[in-house]
């Protein structure tokens, strides 16, 4: 290679590395501008959400400090499908239920009192007792939820108080006693009252006309329950309706399980908040809507029996995506009439 031919190498070669040089400058400056407008956009996405949680907040303050006036206006009715806030939760949800079990502090002081006696005195109530236990087993392995394990796994800063709650409840109600799924819905109520309140709410859902039967586990209930379920999943999704008479899977291997939780087991505690929004407000077909919706969801899961029940156990689901599906749920008046009068 001669001098010249040699010079005008060394000439590209710089000329080349340059123009990448310039190259890789501008797309980093394009990268850290983008990622600078991402940030921006993202800063404002949050400060209208938190606007927006602030002025629901407040709206939601207002209409409970009228609540008789406010409680059937229709617009808070439509207010409540968009979900009440969380911090507005412990001022509305009490107000929503009431408490028509007309259960005083001091009842309730007398039953904490009368539940450290009889784990004290075990001779006198075993039946009780055995209760008692299943509580005890049940919080140390009840909670998927990461959030939840850290608060009530035992030794976790509300264990105690969810233990305290469901034994209360055993002696309050003795007739119906602990029912494994009972830890989540207690889980749930403590994350937002204190341990009185949160009794009044979990005692005034239990026994909640067309749940109590659900509680006590009441076969012949339980039956008309699943026969009017599986009606809904053949009028909404009958391809489900199908695949799970394929697979003989009723509604025995999943929606017991659901049902007795209140759909806290299977979903995660931001939607359950949602989902118990519309339930307190319009009522417990909102948990068979909630149902029907999931089973849509899931459908493309559904392969081998296996898979189905896993998926069943264990549902991945976006939260917009569920409270949409709900809405689209056709619930004839005649599945209606029957699921709304089944009482003990």
């Amino acid at each position: 290679m001669n001098q010249n031919k040699e010079n005008e190498y060394v000439s590209d070669v710089q000329s080349y590395f340059t123009s990448k040089c310039m190259t890789s400058s501008r797309s980093t400056s394009l990268h850290e501008e983008n990622t600078m407008k991402f940030s921006r956009n993202k800063n404002i996405f949050e400060q209208k959400q938190q606007e927006n949680e602030k002025e629901l907040k407040k709206r939601w303050s207002d209409i409970a400090k009228d609540w008789q006036r406010n409680k059937r206006d229709v617009k808070v009715f439509q207010l409540a499908e968009f979900g009440i806030p969380i911090s507005a939760r412990k001022q509305v949800w009490p107000l929503i239920v009431g408490n028509k079990l007309q259960i005083t502090k001091e009842l309730y002081n007398i039953l904490q009192i009368q539940s450290k006696t009889f784990k004290l005195d075990q001779r006198k109530s075993l039946g009780r007792l055995s209760s008692f236990n299943h509580i005890k087993q049940d919080l140390g392995r009840t909670f998927k939820n990461e959030s939840l394990q850290k608060i009530f796994h035992p030794g976790g800063p509300l264990s105690e108080n969810l233990q305290t709650i469901l034994e209360v409840f055993c002696l309050y109600r003795p007739d119906i006693g602990y029912v494994q799924g009972m830890t989540y819905i207690g889980s749930i109520l403590l994350t937002y009252f204190d341990d009185y309140q949160a009794f009044i709410i979990l005692s005034s859902l239990i026994t909640h006309p067309q749940l109590i039967s659900i509680f006590m586990l009441d076969e012949h209930n339980l039956q008309i329950i699943f026969q009017q379920f599986e009606k809904l999943i053949k009028l909404n999704i009958p391809q489900v309706y199908k695949l799970f008479k394929q697979h003989n899977i009723n509604c025995t291997n999943y929606l017991l399980d659901w049902i007795l939780t209140l759909f806290a087991k299977p979903l995660n505690p931001d939607i359950v908040g949602r989902i118990w929004d519309r339930m307190l407000f319009n009522g417990t077909h909102i948990l068979w809507k909630c149902g029907i919706a999931i089973l849509k969801i899931l459908y493309p899961k559904f392969k081998d029996q296996e898979k189905t029940l896993q998926s069943l156990k264990n549902p991945e689901i976006k939260d917009e995506e569920l409270l949409q599906e709900m809405k689209n749920v056709i619930y004839p008046f005649e599945i209606q009439e029957v699921l709304g009068n089944i009482e003990l």
